[in-house]
């Protein structure tokens, strides 16, 4: 199909499936990173202390540019212990 317009959203399904494969692989590259620093950090700190500061970092992510602010809005809360 010709496309009559620029659209800068369009994909080809080419692109769409490269896109998805390297975001996949940097989700598990942030996996790793995060699976060795738990490794290599965590010495004697307990596991819930290890979800708080987990907790506390992700509330200080911000947006990035064209995602969606539902996805963020909301800090998570912490859960009880227990």
């Amino acid at each position: 199909m010709a496309r009559d317009f620029y659209d800068p959203y369009y994909m080809t399904v080419d692109q769409e499936a490269e896109q998805i494969a390297r975001d996949n692989e940097q989700k598990e590259a942030l996996r790793d990173a995060i699976a060795a620093a738990l490794h290599d950090e965590r010495g004697d700190v307990f596991l819930a202390d290890i979800r708080q500061i987990v907790i506390e970092e992700l509330n200080k992510l911000t947006a990035q540019a064209g995602e969606p602010k539902w996805q963020t809005k909301t800090p998570i809360p912490m859960p009880a212990l227990g």
